[in-house]
């Protein structure tokens, strides 16, 4: 799962191409994340995004590539399989600064909410 986008993920700045850049965009627009979610009531099923902060307590919605990813987080999380595009609709309006793909990863990506919903 999100082959492609996990190694374009893990390109060194100096390292990737303006077209890795725009394989990168790509692969963002047309991927299936894993999304860890907290459960607020089951029926009907409603939930959240796992939020994770940085030093600045700036929020970001935690998303994986794929398992290996998620295992790295050491916690366990009820998640969710969502297409970004799905995503994008969903937090349009929430109060989050960005989205982070991999975030306990050597190589993780962090995207401002307001970049992260032009791609769509």
């Amino acid at each position: 799962m999100n082959t492609k986008l996990k190694e374009l993920i893990c390109l060194s700045n100096e390292k990737a191409t303006v077209k890795d850049d725009e394989l990168l965009v790509n692969e963002l627009k047309n991927a299936q994340l894993i999304m860890p979610i907290n459960i607020l009531s089951d029926d009907p099923l409603e939930f959240e995004p796992v939020k994770i902060a940085n030093p600045r307590n700036q929020e970001f919605i935690a998303l994986f590539t794929d398992d290996d990813e998620l295992i790295k987080s050491d916690v366990e999380f009820n998640v969710v399989n969502i297409e970004t595009s799905n995503l994008a609709e969903m937090i349009n309006n929430g109060d989050y600064f960005g989205v982070a793909i991999n975030p306990f990863s050597e190589y993780s990506l962090a995207i401002p909410l307001d970049d992260f919903l032009k791609l769509f």
